[in-house]
């Protein structure tokens, strides 16, 4: 309904003003492509009407103001302003949302919009009008056409076959007659040839246009002109002329007939997706930050009250509203500080409005950038809003701007309905709008009080809305006008037929307000009861029967319909909406169990195991993310959610919320008479509607929407939080090195950083590189044995491994690395670690030791198969690819991530948090994109650098007031430039930031040019060695050009000479010797510039003085090596957490713990077995010694006494199981080898954990197995341990149950080498060591007349063949006939020849075909149609299919193909007689193939595929 009030508010904008003499339809709503038209007169400008998603729009009106008031005091005359104006509605009307065919007739029909027909037409112009403005726009531009929105405008508004543009006539005579006329199809008799005007295009652009769009004649002027924004065009400005006998004539716009461009050729998806569509020209091109045009409700301007109003709003709800569930403290950053005492918080909970609002002021009045505001306004907002509560203020601020557009709406479609009310005389039955309706709006603080006063306009007046718009088309109409009677006949019809309006219609509503109390005065008594009810004279059913009607044909039925309006009226309340919604959320509880899937699956190592059965835990203890774990665990189908207020034991004592609103019995009359019993129980009976049946439903969503917002808000600040960790390092430096340090003469200056990737499987090769400080790859290294041991016992390996080493060590001693950086995929990268600083001990002559680090490389696996990737690196193996993204991360992390922030939105791929996936992509993108705009702009962007290399460029799209679009264009206008940017000043004279027209000195209107400035740092040095221009030292530094003044006078003052003096010498000197600014008084300088009208400006010039001392200096992090506990958790991807876990590890050894000394030893004594009369030793209990002498003599080779057995597991890590620890019963054994063996695999519970040796201590007691351990896990605490009890006995028996129902099979005495008495579970297992093909006859759990075959398909899959037998003797013999689907054998050998072994040779027949899918099953669809896919993609013009092996259906195999864009799976059978498949027999693999390649295209029978 929101939606639908939202709708006819904007139409009311437009109907209420509109007349029949000046609506046309070019003024109306959204518009289809037609055809140019013809202008005859200046239509009046009017209001727009918006398409059905307002929250959507772009206002450009503030805009368009703007624009009007830079261009001032330009002369135009009074008629091109007013066409001008014309103009700009013309191309807000374009910029519309475009609606589907069905929108647009209806809105059409409600409307009164005919369509044009489409013919021949004549267009006209002025030719001297449009001369004369050509020439004013020449002489004022230099030549530069502004009128390119209008021709874009106009062209889009022609159909595909219709795309003329206009062209000026050079020489200003008048168009041709044959030119005049124009055809049906939109062409001229007579076309004009096509002039260019190539522009000077780098031949690398040409290049890079050719690859991108796969046109080897490129010509940019034929895909757009640089000179035209976006969405202008020139504009026809029709004039009669009169001519020589006095008639008036009429001159024709000549239209340049032009070709189909490139850009007409590109989808428009496509031109969306690179951001070359006409809207991000006009976005690129406009001087506002890009990031305020593209938010959901565009930064407009606003007043001083509105400002004021705004910030309270935010202070309250941005930064106190209280959460539903237990989430962080939404307060202000400063206030969370445990420094902070008692009386500055207070200072800053009175201030902070005030801060707000100026943050407010320089955002939606100024057009600054938060972080503009954060670093050169610090003095307005520094004292209480750190950067993220900008940031939050900026958010809250589209929130609130929407909040005010919705009641906007809201209050012109009550204004139109009371309109409506006062005029129309069959709508004086409706309740009027009232003052109070329209005060409620006003009042709205929250977007749940607007749907609260939206549902009480709906039910009031929503089936009234369609009839009022009817009704005031009609009052456009004139008495003539044939479309009246359509309207009228509409008009007459509209109506609307649910519950409520039927018992409305019948006056069952005049029997509701007999219940003595209006929907307000039952609200106000919520609370305390204010009103007294007024008790009606009649009982409800005899006053019921006035009413009774054909719809209500009984006393009763007035009654229940009665009885419904009131629980109606009393549900749309919004004063009663909001106090039961803070009722129902105060005693909102939660409850969760399992499903049956969730218990079979929810096993200890799930995150929600302890809290799968929780019972009646209130909201308000729902921490963080708990809920959306909740609800993902929910859609996956194992766990069951119920939100609810009233508990089992509140019902059974009558405490309900029902109750507890009731309380002060708001509808209830205190007398003791029939007739009050009587009508009380109507109001309760209507009280109990209200509530259970309209109230809690809608709650319980609002509840559960609220609980996911808000646990989706922590889950992205934990992705940001992330984030900030992996970029928050500074850019790498050697340790103890200085500039001087990083010099080499032979290879060049800064640091060179080498990384080494290395594969998962230990024969494939291995790969390391080196980049420069540019990040740019100098040379690499391929090493085919590097994964291999130095300790390997197989043949060569050592050697190989030796000699891969060696070459190691030659690329480095060539090379000169400052650091080498290895691959953190695994433990190997320890052990790979410690070879490379064994190899680098080797080089001689090193001036310092070369640190070697561990990295972590999911970033850059990322990295190695994007396509970003793969056009930097085409020849690169993805391996290579990884390690050039790894020794970036560690170079510079901040610039590899921006790399990643691409169209293609690689840094979404990257792993932050796991509830990842439950975010909306868009969301989690812009705050992540928040946390770059911050560390960015706290680095500065070197804009020759990001020329210089192509992969540091991504980072300038995060500059404060740039963004995607605006930071391609600033580079491709510096790359037809020289690819120099020489100073920040010629980001306004080359690169047009700021508005069309400049003026002599900044000023406030350059907006992009302010917002960008100071975070764009110039490298002055070298542009120095670039241009003979002077360059402006200060902007190497963060000092922002609108103080470069006082920067220059703070140098002037602190070297004490004559302000007469060259301030940039001094600058110079100064920057050289910055000791000397020590002695500046900066608080008077800052008082003086207050004096002066600057306003406080303290904290910018200490900033300036710190600047002067070290430009741009990083404030990030120094890098670090990772700690132990990182460093585990990197390699092992577990943490701390894993203590108490129960993980399945391998037994490697036993342990053995030799004598201390050899006194220990002398002292032991052989022990005698008793049993055997043999002896054994005293500590490895070695049995088997014929006498002592043996004994004694074996001391000498004694491992020592057994203390434990060690296990590895699947991660890498090593585990200890002392022998207390391996049986609840130690002492049954001496040797830990009595209990276990090599290789055996054991389930051991961790108990502690060493991250510095990559170890822990285990358990493998049976105690300890069924027991968990409390050190890090506990149950929650509403955990329902009687529920899990119950149910987990419950299962328990079922099991039992069906192991019963499985193992139930009559023992058979059969002679035959495959028979065995198993079950179908042992059958299998036994099958697991033999061949495909092998088959075991096993008893049948059907019956003793039955047998089972299982034969062994593939690995895992396993056929189980049903035999039935005839002929039998006794129960426990072997059947003379066996049959298998109606075929009879005579033995089990014939069975295994003629049947089982002729299924085996064809499914190896599938196994050995090229493109059968090891390791994947048929059921892995995802897997299946990625290769598929990539296969396509690899060779377009083939059909690429594969072939799996069904793992759900055994003996069956599916056939995948891609014909097109669609996989399709199909189904195969292999039989004894061949392959089954679409109902036909194929001998072998070959004719199958061979038949489906010549008929896929035939759809499979039945129509459909797997």
């Amino acid at each position: 309904m929101s939606e639908f009030l939202d709708n006819q508010a904007e139409e009311s904008e437009n109907s209420g003003n509109n007349t029949p003499e000046d609506s046309t339809d070019e003024d109306l709503g959204p518009k289809t492509k037609r055809p140019k038209r013809i202008k005859k007169t200046k239509p009046k400008k009017k209001k727009r009407i918006n398409s059905d998603d307002d929250d959507d729009e772009d206002d450009l009106e503030d805009d368009e103001a703007r624009i009007q008031k830079e261009m001032a005091g330009f002369v135009v005359d009074e008629d091109e302003a007013e066409e001008e104006s014309d103009n700009e509605d013309d191309k807000s009307d374009n910029n519309e949302l475009e609606l589907d065919d069905e929108d647009l007739d209806l809105l059409n029909d409600n409307l009164d919009i005919q369509q044009r027909h489409v013919g021949g037409r004549v267009l006209i112009e002025s030719d001297e009008e449009e001369d004369d403005r050509e020439r004013i726009k020449n002489d004022l531009f230099s030549g530069e056409d502004l009128n390119g929105e209008k021709d874009e405008r106009e062209k889009d508004s022609l159909p595909d076959h219709d795309r003329d543009r206009y062209d000026e006539d050079e020489s200003g005579s008048e168009s041709r007659s044959d030119d005049f006329i124009v055809t049906d199809e939109g062409r001229h008799a007579r076309q004009r040839q096509r002039r260019y005007h190539m522009a000077d295009v780098p031949e690398q652009a040409m290049e890079d246009a050719r690859e991108i769009f796969g046109v080897d004649d490129f010509n940019f002027d034929e895909f757009f002109d640089e000179d035209l924004e976006a969405g202008e065009e020139e504009e026809e400005y029709p004039d009669e002329e009169e001519g020589e006998r006095g008639l008036s004539r009429v001159r024709q716009s000549r239209l340049k007939e032009k070709n189909a461009t490139l850009l007409d050729t590109i989808e428009p998806a496509e031109l969306e997706e690179k951001m070359l569509s006409p809207t991000d020209k006009r976005i690129q091109l406009e001087d506002r930050p890009e990031r305020f045009q593209l938010r959901r409700i565009p930064v407009s301007e606003a007043d001083e009250s509105e400002l004021e109003l705004e910030s309270k709003w935010i202070f309250q709800y941005a930064f106190g509203n209280a959460t539903l569930s237990s989430q962080e403290e939404s307060c202000l950053t400063i206030l969370a500080s445990p420094e902070l005492n008692e009386e500055g918080r207070r200072r800053i909970l009175n201030e902070a409005p005030e801060k707000i609002r100026e943050a407010l002021r320089f955002i939606r009045n100024q057009l600054f950038e938060v972080p503009f505001i954060a670093f050169y306004r610090k003095e307005y907002v520094e004292s209480c809003l750190a950067i993220n509560d900008l940031w939050k203020v900026y958010q809250w601020d589209e929130k609130w701007c929407h909040l005010e557009q919705r009641k906007k709406r809201l209050l012109e479609l009550m204004k139109r309905m009371l309109n409506y009310q006062m005029e129309n005389d069959n709508a004086s039955d409706l309740r009027v709008v009232t003052e109070q309706d329209m005060n409620e709006v006003h009042g709205v603080q929250t977007v749940e009080g607007l749907m609260d006063v939206s549902a009480k306009f709906q039910l009031y007046y929503g089936a009234e809305v369609p009839k009022m718009i009817d009704w005031e088309k009609i009052q456009n109409l004139s008495e003539d006008d044939p479309e009246r009677e359509a309207v009228e006949t509409r008009f007459r019809a509209a109506t609307r037929t649910d519950k409520y309006m039927l018992c409305i219609q019948n006056k069952i509503d005049e029997m509701a307000v007999r219940f003595g109390l209006t929907p307000l005065q039952f609200a106000e008594n919520l609370e305390w009861k204010r009103h007294e009810i007024v008790q009606d004279d009649d009982e409800p059913l005899k006053a019921a029967e006035q009413y009774v009607c054909e719809s209500f044909p009984s006393p009763q039925a007035v009654v229940d319909g009665a009885v419904y309006v009131v629980a109606k009226q009393l549900s749309r309340e919004p004063k009663v909406r909001e106090f039961l919604r803070t009722k129902y959320r105060e005693n909102l509880k939660i409850s969760i169990w399992p499903t049956k899937k969730g218990r079979e699956e929810i096993d200890e190592s799930h995150r929600l195991f302890f809290k799968r059965y929780i019972k009646n835990k209130p909201v308000r203890e729902v921490r963080h993310d708990e809920y959306l774990w909740y609800v993902q665990a929910k859609n996956s189908g194992l766990l069951n959610i119920k939100l609810f207020c009233d508990t089992e034991d509140d019902i059974r004592i009558g405490e309900t919320l029902l109750s507890q609103i009731t309380a002060n019995e708001p509808f209830y009359k205190n007398e003791f008479s029939n007739l009050v019993r009587l009508w009380n129980d109507i109001r309760t009976e209507a009280v109990k509607m209200c509530v259970n049946q309209f109230l809690l439903p809608g709650l319980e969503m609002e509840a559960h929407e609220r609980l996911m917002e808000e646990a989706r808000e922590y889950v992205i600040k934990q992705c940001t939080q992330n984030l900030y960790e992996r970029i928050k390092t500074a850019t790498y430096r050697a340790f103890g090195d200085d500039e001087g340090d990083l010099h080499d003469d032979d290879l060049g200056d800064g640091a060179r950083i080498m990384s080494i990737c290395y594969p998962e499987d230990r024969d494939q090769a291995s790969f390391c590189v080196i980049i420069d400080q540019d990040g740019q790859a100098i040379d690499h290294l391929r090493l085919t044995h590097l994964k291999k041991s130095l300790r390997s016992k197989r043949l060569n390996e050592a050697d190989l491994k030796q000699q891969d080493l060696n070459y190691l060590r030659k690329f480095v001693d060539k090379r000169r690395p400052h650091v080498i950086a290895i691959c953190g995929e695994s433990l190997e990268a320890r052990y790979l670690k410690e070879d490379v600083e064994l190899t680098l001990r080797d080089i001689q002559d090193l001036n310092r030791d070369i640190p070697v680090e561990i990295v972590d490389n999911e970033a850059a696996k990322v990295y190695m198969y994007s396509k970003q990737a793969m056009a930097e690196f085409p020849d690169y193996p993805p391996l290579l690819r990884q390690a050039v993204s790894l020794a970036r991360l560690l170079l510079d992390p901040l610039v590899e991530y921006c790399h990643f922030c691409n169209t293609e939105r690689d840094i979404l791929c990257i792993s932050y948090h796991p509830l990842q996936a439950e975010i909306n992509k868009d969301d989690l993108m812009f705050s992540l994109s928040l946390e770059f705009i911050n560390r960015v702009n706290e680095v500065g962007v070197d804009v020759n650098r990001c020329l210089e290399c192509p992969y540091t460029a991504n980072m300038l799209q995060f500059v404060c007031g740039l963004g995607v679009r605006k930071s391609a264009q600033l580079l491709k206008v510096l790359k037809q430039n020289n690819n120099l940017l020489e100073s920040r000043t010629k980001l306004v004279t080359l690169c047009r930031m700021g508005p069309k027209v400049l003026k002599a000195s900044y000023s406030l209107e350059i907006m992009v040019f302010m917002n960008c400035a100071g975070f764009i740092k110039i490298d002055t040095a070298k542009v120095s060695d670039k241009t003979d221009a002077y360059v402006e030292v200060l902007d190497g530094s963060r000092v922002h050009p609108e103080t470069y003044e006082w920067a220059r006078k703070m140098a002037v003052d602190a070297l004490e000479i004559d302000d007469t003096a060259e301030p940039t010498s001094a600058l110079e000197e100064i920057l050289q010797n910055p000791d000397k600014l020590k002695d500046l008084d900066l608080d008077a300088f800052a008082e003086e510039l207050a004096r002066q009208g600057f306003g406080n400006k303290s904290i910018t010039l200490y900033d300036i003085r710190a600047e002067l001392n070290h430009r741009y200096k990083d404030l990030r992090i120094p890098y670090e090596s990772p700690s132990p506990n990182q460093l585990f958790m990197m390699l092992t991807k577990e943490n701390s957490e894993c203590i108490g876990k129960l993980k399945l590890g391998r037994v490697t050894n036993i342990v053995y713990r030799k004598p201390r000394n050899n006194e220990d030893r002398d002292k032991a004594l052989p022990l005698r077995d008793e049993r055997t009369g043999q002896w054994k030793c005293q500590y490895c209990y070695k049995p088997d010694f014929r006498d002592t002498h043996e004994v004694w003599k074996h001391f000498d080779s004694c491992p020592g006494q057994p203390v434990g057995v060690k296990v590895r597991f699947d991660n890498g890590i090593t585990g200890f199981i002392p022998n207390k620890y391996l049986s609840d019963r130690p002492e049954s054994f001496m040797n830990p080898a009595e209990r276990v063996q090599i290789n055996q695999p054991v389930y051991c519970r961790i108990l502690d954990v060493d991250p510095e040796k990559f170890s822990c201590t285990c358990s493998c007691r049976s105690s300890d197995l069924r027991n968990l351990q409390q050190q890090n896990v506990t149950y929650d605490e509403y955990f329902d341990r009687l529920r899990c009890q119950e149910e987990e006995e419950k299962d328990k028996k079922l099991r039992e149950q069906r192991k019963f129902a499985t193992t139930n099979f009559v023992k058979r005495v059969i002679s035959h080498p495959a028979f065995h008495n198993v079950k179908y579970k042992d059958a299998e297992h036994m099958l697991e060591k033999f061949e495909q093909g092998e088959a075991i006859i096993r008893p049948s759990s059907k019956s003793a007349t039955h047998l089972t075959v299982t034969w062994k398909v593939a690995d895992g899959v396993y056929q189980h063949i049903d035999v039935k037998e005839e002929g039998k003797q006794h129960s426990f013999d072997l059947g003379k006939t066996l049959i298998i689907n109606g075929e009879e054998f005579e033995d089990l050998d014939e069975i295994l020849a003629r049947h089982i072994q002729p299924m085996a040779s064809l499914a190896r027949e599938v196994f050995a075909h090229k493109y059968f899918l090891e390791g994947v099953k048929a059921e892995d669809r995802q897997s299946i149609e990625t290769y598929l896919v990539d296969e396509k993609k690899r060779t377009p013009s083939r059909i690429p299919y594969t072939l799996t092996s069904s793992h759900a259906y055994p003996g069956k195999f599916v056939l995948s193909y891609m014909p097109v864009s669609k996989v399709r799976h199909e189904y195969m059978t292999i039989t004894p007689d061949g392959f089954r498949f679409r109902q036909q027999m194929f001998p072998n693999l070959n004719n199958l193939l061979a038949w489906f390649k010549v008929h896929y295209r035939e759809p499979p029978p039945g129509g459909k595929f797997f």
